[in-house]
């Protein structure tokens, strides 16, 4: 039984493994990148997790429960910086025809904190679960990692280009989505966790007062799609550069 738990949960950090790739196979799939670019980027992951597997074994424990504590500053600061530049890459995509992507994509790409965090986390979770090597589990990482972000960036590129919507606008959305994400995400998990210690309190609910609710939720996201499709017509007629695929 013990066992079948550590595979559920061994299982469960793999699968984020895969997560953090396809986060960065959107920020390449989407940035007007060269695909041995791409390779480039997916072997520094590679590279990375073999690494942080080893320093695993090397690093104590107490200065790995300092890293750790560092999580939230730097989740916060990666989160500012990917609302910030996210901004400014739909700014200047949409007002002056400027591509700036192959620079701002690098918050959602590049190994940050953040990632380099949880990988480092997910090694150390996955040596505890199981008797594996620390080398071998930083190659399994590694080969997720490499093989989700190619994946995902040329998948992510090929559905961008036929629904056509490869453009730094585009990955200015994706910028500001995971920036918000990461910045609500400390806010959240805390109080989800303190919630579940605290009593339930039965109420009613207005199914009236949920469906104006809903329906206000929808016209909101209807006049943003709206909003931003017009941006993009408005572009085109300017003479904005068109993308068409990941360059060979």
């Amino acid at each position: 039984m013990a066992t079948e738990i550590n595979n559920i949960f061994a299982v469960g950090v793999l699968v984020g493994v895969a997560i953090l790739a396809l986060k960065t196979g959107l920020g390449c799939g989407f940035a007007n990148l060269k695909r041995r670019e791409v390779f480039y980027i997916a072997t520094i992951y590679f590279c990375a997790s073999i690494v942080l597997s080893y320093l695993v074994c090397v690093i104590p424990p107490d200065i790995t429960q300092n890293i750790l504590a560092t999580g939230v500053t730097m989740h916060v600061i990666i989160a500012l910086g990917l609302v910030y530049f996210g901004i400014k890459t739909k700014k200047e995509w949409l007002s002056y025809d400027k591509d700036i992507s192959r620079k701002t994509f690098l918050w959602l790409s590049v190994p940050c904190p953040v990632c380099l965090t949880a990988t480092f986390l997910a090694c150390l979770v996955l040596s505890e679960l199981s008797s594996i090597s620390h080398l071998v589990i930083g190659i399994i990482v590694g080969t997720i990692f490499f093989t989700g972000v190619c994946f995902f960036s040329f998948s992510v590129s090929a559905i961008a280009i036929v629904f056509k919507i490869k453009n730094p606008s585009a990955l200015g959305t994706v910028m500001l989505f995971f920036g918000l994400f990461y910045l609500l995400s400390p806010l959240m998990i805390p109080a989800y966790i303190q919630a579940q210690n605290t009593p339930v309190l039965e109420y009613s609910v207005g199914y009236n007062n949920l469906f104006l609710s809903v329906l206000t939720m929808t016209f909101f996201i209807v006049l943003g799609i709206l909003w931003d499709k017009h941006k993009r017509v408005m572009s085109k007629k300017k003479g904005g550069k068109k993308w068409t695929h990941i360059q060979v």
